[in-house]
């Protein structure tokens, strides 16, 4: 299956991505089992942000790397970081081997191969042809001119 983004080099999706995805997917759910008494983590029913980071961040980032998109692996360390910045705030040994240990795991060529990292020339290229497009005007149109100087007083 190729990437949205056209990028078909990598072939298969490794296990290591598999289970990431897993992990950040499942987030919810454990968040969930919280209010039952499971102390896992960072997962606590007594913290309000938890229902934000575990129900909408942890989510998005398993999509991001399930399907493979350009800032798949960026959105995968900034949660990873919160995690580990949250784990050593509450004192949570595990939740802090967790997300280091996912860290470590993204570094595998498996994993890079299938979430590269961003390069700064290409997301400025990539900028650059999106900002040209809207810019653009279609055929038969003209472009609108821009606010003059004489607007402006």
């Amino acid at each position: 299956m190729a990437p949205p983004d056209g990028n078909t080099s990598g072939g298969s999706r490794p296990p290591i991505i598999t289970a990431l995805a897993a992990w950040f997917a499942l987030m919810p759910v454990l968040q969930g089992l919280s209010l039952a008494g499971l102390r896992v983590g960072n997962f606590a029913p007594d913290r309000p942000w938890n229902y934000l980071a575990y129900g909408l961040a942890a989510p998005c980032v398993a999509w991001l790397v399930w399907r493979r998109r350009p800032r798949a692996r960026f959105a995968a360390y900034v949660f990873l970081t919160h995690e580990t910045v949250r784990g050593f705030h509450f004192h949570r040994r595990d939740a802090v081997a967790m997300a280091m240990l996912s860290v470590l795991l993204l570094q595998l060529p498996a994993a890079r191969r299938w979430m590269p990292s961003l390069r700064p020339a290409e997301m400025r290229e990539r900028w650059r042809r999106s900002l040209t497009r809207r810019r653009g005007a279609a055929p038969g149109e003209t472009a609108s001119p821009g606010p003059s100087e004489d607007d402006s007083r």
